[in-house]
């Protein structure tokens, strides 16, 4: 596999060059297939074919090297696919195309020294674990919800999913807590551009059945256009996660807080469960609450069902249920179902197959 790999996306000369290296990094292509049937409901009906509703379909190749005295590099990138087009990458936050926009970088470290991580990465943020739905935007409440905020005012954002041009530093386990701090210039000195892009730190302890016990602390700027100037964005929140038996127990608490005249805050409130007796069967459910200070109307309650039956560690068929119920002004959506008018409550139903490789 990694000979044709090699062959297949660069040059004999590169790949006779570093056949030897390949095989020491252990070199890897790995993802996951998935793709649902939909039906959805915010005001118009719609039916169609949803490239990952249980997990984002995606490409990769990742690879690592052991230095010695602990320290391994290792690299990863990432690259999302659409199995209803066959288009692969995307878009970032800052309008750039990219293929790999999931995941691009590189990473040096050792458990006794922490890691060092350069290159396009998730924020500093809470555990994804925290959501059942470890924030597949194609159905995840949490996804949905949190990043759903243009009712919160011109420049209104908690950021990109990934962050490009970043610097990360994840600390060593020091009896159960570890942190991570993250920073991002923004690489342009165009008026009105903040220097910055993105910083944050996330720290929680972690100690037998108790999974999760942290926050996070977010600064997000936006680019200004023509009508809005950079914005301010701070996001942030606490949450913790409990292993109870067969059940996974959580709650989260995630604030955006943009820093602009007339702007407003939302408080997202989430209660999770993932319930897996045996292998084959996983149960999950999210229960969000979405309270925008000051502005009842904008408020909603957004509930997410989720049930996979795995016929392997590999293969799952899947089936995903869930709704919003918005208040009269509310527009909060589920699996970026069009809200036809504001107050308009959401309906979804899917039922997907997943292969993982």
């Amino acid at each position: 596999m990694k000979k044709i790999l090699c062959v297949a996306m660069f040059s004999p000369v590169v790949c006779a060059g570093h056949a030897a290296a390949a095989d020491l990094s252990g070199v890897r292509l790995f993802g996951v297939a998935d793709a649902a049937v939909s039906y959805s409901n915010g005001g118009d009906h719609t039916v169609k074919l949803n490239s990952g509703m249980g997990s984002t379909s995606r490409f990769g190749l990742t690879g690592t090297e052991d230095l010695g005295g602990g320290y391994t590099l290792s690299f990863l990138l990432e690259s999302a696919v659409g199995l209803d087009t066959g288009a692969a990458g995307g878009t970032t936050l800052q309008r750039d195309s990219s293929l790999f926009n999931r995941e691009a970088n590189i990473t040096l470290g050792s458990p006794r020294t922490g890691y060092l991580k350069l290159g396009r990465q998730y924020p500093a943020m809470m555990s994804l674990a925290l959501d059942p739905f470890v924030g597949v935007s194609g159905f995840s409440p949490f996804t949905s919800i949190v990043g759903g905020n243009s009712d919160l005012g011109n420049g209104a954002s908690m950021g990109d999913s990934r962050i490009s041009n970043a610097i990360s530093y994840t600390s060593m386990n020091l009896g159960g807590v570890t942190s991570q701090v993250l920073y991002a210039p923004r690489e342009r000195n165009d008026a009105g551009y903040h220097r910055t892009a993105d910083y944050g730190i996330e720290a929680h302890f972690a100690h037998g059945p108790l999974l999760y016990l942290g926050g996070q602390y977010n600064v997000v700027y936006t680019d200004p256009t023509a009508l809005v100037p950079a914005v301010k964005n701070i996001w942030s929140g606490v949450g913790v996660q409990y292993q109870l038996g067969a059940s996974t127990l959580g709650y989260s608490l995630n604030v955006i807080a943009p820093e602009t005249a007339g702007s407003r805050v939302a408080q997202n409130h989430m209660l999770s469960l993932v319930y897996q007796s045996q292998p084959r069967h996983t149960v999950q459910l999210a229960l969000m609450y979405r309270n925008v200070a000051g502005h009842h109307a904008l408020n909603s309650f957004t509930a997410g069902f989720g049930y996979s039956y795995n016929f392997s560690k590999t293969v799952s068929v899947y089936t995903r249920i869930g709704g919003v119920l918005n208040n009269s002004e509310g527009i909060s959506t589920l699996a970026a179902t069009p809200v036809s008018a504001a107050g308009n409550d959401v309906r979804v139903l899917a039922l997907g197959l997943r292969q993982r490789f």
